[in-house]
């Protein structure tokens, strides 16, 4: 084989380990992110629990796959390092989604409130030299996308209240995705985010599904209040009636 060759097929060598070594850094990334996903929605499904457990167990439970999770970061985040955190963003942001709505869904319902980027920086976080730096970068859309998701799962939790027959909850899913469809309707006045306009039907189908429990709700406790104030065979008459008109 003539010197030129052997330089060619040494370039080609080199260009296959370096492509090689993309691929599998990109799989191991991958598979980091669907072990994180999984591992989010399992968080989910025990917070929304709550309507059937005590919140100290429900959040004791959370804590558990929490750690596990930040586990699970703590490997991404080793081959997420330098420019590789951009250059794998699209490959870990599904994880990163899915987690952010794991721990909003938890501030939700521990504290009533929208969970913030900085807080999810800081629940990333681990100690070095005495500073708090995050295992992943997380970014605006990121965030955004994330807390987007917010509406299917406190859909879920709301319906669940409703069959315990907690008004309070269902008025405060109903305050929050208000605020929070208030809050992503300002963002794409601002800048466009394709995939979080994909988001935006999805939000307003959960907040009008929860805007029609209340009302039925509302009619009906309204009605039970009548139904015991009128005398019993007025009472029955009128029930019978309203339950002709309902069929």
């Amino acid at each position: 084989m003539s010197p030129r060759k052997q330089q060619i097929m040494a370039s080609f060598n080199a260009y296959r380990d370096t492509l090689d070594a993309h691929y599998d850094q990109r799989e191991r990334v991958i598979k980091c992110s669907r072990d994180i996903t999984a591992l989010s929605k399992k968080i989910v499904f025990a917070l929304l629990r709550i309507t059937q457990d005590t919140p100290e167990a429900v959040f004791k439970d959370a804590a558990a796959k929490h750690k596990q999770v930040l586990e699970l970061f703590a490997k991404m985040a080793v081959e997420l390092q330098g420019s590789n955190a951009m250059k794998y963003n699209r490959q870990a942001t599904p994880g990163i989604q899915e987690y952010i709505e794991a721990v909003g869904l938890w501030r939700f319902l521990e504290h009533n409130q929208l969970i913030i980027k900085s807080q999810v920086l800081e629940g990333l976080s681990r100690d070095v030299d005495g500073q708090l730096q995050p295992l992943v970068a997380v970014t605006d859309e990121d965030y955004l996308l994330g807390i987007s998701d917010l509406p299917g799962e406190v859909n879920r939790y709301c319906i669940n209240s409703i069959g315990k027959g907690d008004r309070d909850a269902v008025i405060r899913c109903l305050e929050f995705l208000r605020t929070l469809k208030e809050g992503v309707s300002l963002v794409l006045c601002t800048r466009k985010y394709r995939d979080l306009e994909k988001k935006v039907p999805v939000l307003n189908s959960s907040l009008e599904k929860i805007e029609k429990a209340f009302y039925s709700m509302s009619i009906r406790e309204n009605e039970m209040q009548h139904f015991s104030a009128a005398p019993p065979a007025e009472a029955l008459a009128m029930d019978v009636d309203s339950r002709t008109i309902l069929t």
